[in-house]
């Protein structure tokens, strides 16, 4: 697995060196040529359309938990592939994420125990793009079980389960695009088409608050730990589709950012709780490739992402993974929306001052 996301890595910078460049070989040139010389807009609108999307992907949550010394676990949700249905119309999208039992990798309860999640995100995308999601997951194993259960063995034995460890997860980011020829909700919700390539800055700050706690139901004072983390980054990323064809298109965006990360830690013993609090830098580069097909009504599509981040600590004793990776598929459709949806959305929009309208545009 490591292997084959590191070369989706290195395909990703190569595709995004070349689309940052422009130096295009000479028939994507003359394409671009005849692209900026036709009347063709850059972005179309489907003002009247609702969209609905079937996304499956193999991002979830999980930690590592570590004394500083000997003592080191990887700590996961039994969730393979969860899905997410959403619903986008205009600038304004919904999502709920759930992991249905029928998806293997999901039903696999007696080796690794059960996990209970959800998630909801709501997001507007135009000139800026609005995202908050929050989640909640519990029941948990341990990946690394052979580390610490002499003879254990990988797919006969059963996995050290947790299954009272909880994990509310909620974070958002707030982004804004320079080039007004660039299209976020092409990407991003599907209620625009990118129809010429285009490409933008993208100044976006990401916030992220996870709260873990691992305390038994109905238990108190039982040796257990709540941990709140906040992380505030600022990302100066860059964004570009590249349109291949009327249907097709690539898209890449990179996006580095420094920021910090908070921690309150409450370790709960017989005798009463310590509380414990720290800040530290933090560092992180998030990149992403897809590729999409798009039509009015159906449009589908494939994206991977990765991001690497440091955090200048060492005193944690429970911290995030700090590198994921994961891909996504997806696919939707588009119909039309009904008068009284079409009506109710004008008049919300109306309400709102000029320079708002301007935005979710």
């Amino acid at each position: 697995m490591n292997i084959h996301y590191q070369n989706l890595k290195c395909l990703f910078y190569t595709i995004f060196i070349i689309l940052f460049s422009g130096s295009m070989s000479v028939a994507q040139s003359e394409n671009d040529t005849i692209q900026a010389k036709s009347s063709l807009p850059f972005i179309v609108n489907f003002d009247t359309l609702i969209n609905i999307k079937l996304k499956v992907h193999n991002d979830m949550e999980h930690f590592i938990q570590d004394d500083g010394a000997n003592y080191h676990v990887d700590i996961r949700p039994n969730v393979s592939l969860p899905v997410k249905l959403g619903f986008s119309y205009r600038f304004i999208s919904f999502n709920v994420g759930f992991s249905p039992g029928f998806i293997p990798g999901n039903n696999d309860a007696k080796i690794k125990g059960k996990t209970s999640s959800f998630s909801f995100g709501i997001s507007t995308s135009g000139k800026i793009l609005q995202e908050i999601n929050l989640g909640f997951y519990k029941g948990f194993y341990l990946n690394n079980t052979k580390d610490l259960v002499p003879n254990w063995v990988e797919g006969k034995d059963e996995y050290i389960q947790l299954p009272d460890l909880k994990m509310i997860v909620f974070n958002g980011a707030t982004g804004i695009k320079l080039n007004p020829n660039y299209s976020i909700p092409a990407i991003h919700s599907q209620t625009q088409a990118q129809l010429r390539s285009a490409g933008s800055f993208m100044p976006i700050l990401s916030y992220d608050y996870y709260i873990i706690d691992n305390q038994k139901e109905g238990a108190s004072n039982d040796n257990s730990q709540l941990s709140g983390n906040l992380r505030l980054i600022a990302n100066l990323g860059y964004a570009y589709t590249l349109v291949v064809s009327k249907h097709f298109y690539v898209s890449a965006h990179i996006a580095p950012g420094i920021g910090l990360q908070h921690t309150k830690l409450i370790t709960r013993l017989p005798e009463g709780d310590y509380t414990s609090r720290y800040t530290d830098a933090l560092y992180r580069i998030q990149e992403k490739i897809g590729i999409g097909y798009q039509q009015n009504r159906i449009f589908a599509g494939a994206e991977a992402f990765f991001s690497q981040s440091k955090l200048n600590e060492n005193r944690t004793n429970v911290q995030l993974k700090t590198n994921r990776n994961y891909f996504q598929v997806f696919l939707g459709y588009r119909f039309v929306a009904p008068h009284f949806i079409r009506k109710t959305t004008d008049e919300v929009k109306s309400l709102a001052p000029k320079s708002i309208q301007g935005i979710l545009e």
